[in-house]
């Protein structure tokens, strides 16, 4: 109960905080309303990620692929290492994937040599290949 209520004051201090950052810096009260919502819903996702809840957790990182959080680079690499459930760890690729951070893209090619799923295996490789065919990188 603590843990929620500090993670529940954490984000309205965040959020008020950023906003008399952005005060100055943005003139368009909707741009602020904007850049705020998107920090916090990040930021509600990037925790959504260290729950215990199984759909929670992929479900998060599947969202944090799909806005392309840099931030959820590292939380993610973690998932797709130590997840014991191959789908999480698939969920965990194909986000790191989204992103396109050389770090996590690096995480998926390993995970394609050494994950102890076959399907796993096989999808990693599959998104690096994709992600080589879309960078020209080798």
């Amino acid at each position: 109960m603590k843990t929620k209520l500090f993670t529940v004051l954490a984000v309205v201090l965040t959020a008020l905080f950023t906003t008399v950052a952005l005060a100055g810096e943005i003139k368009d009260k909707k741009d602020i309303t904007l850049k705020i919502n998107k920090e916090v819903v990040e930021a509600n996702l990037l925790q959504g990620v260290e729950s215990e809840n199984f759909g929670l957790r992929t479900s998060s990182a599947l969202m944090l692929g799909d806005i392309q959080s840099s931030k959820a680079v590292f939380p993610l690499m973690r998932m797709l290492k130590y997840e014991d459930d191959e789908r999480a760890r698939i969920v965990a690729a194909l986000s790191l994937y989204k992103i396109g951070d050389p770090v996590g893209i690096y995480a998926v090619k390993q995970q394609a040599r050494f994950d102890s799923s076959e399907r796993v295996r096989k999808l990693c490789a599959l998104f690096y290949q994709e992600y080589k065919n879309e960078n020209k990188e080798g």
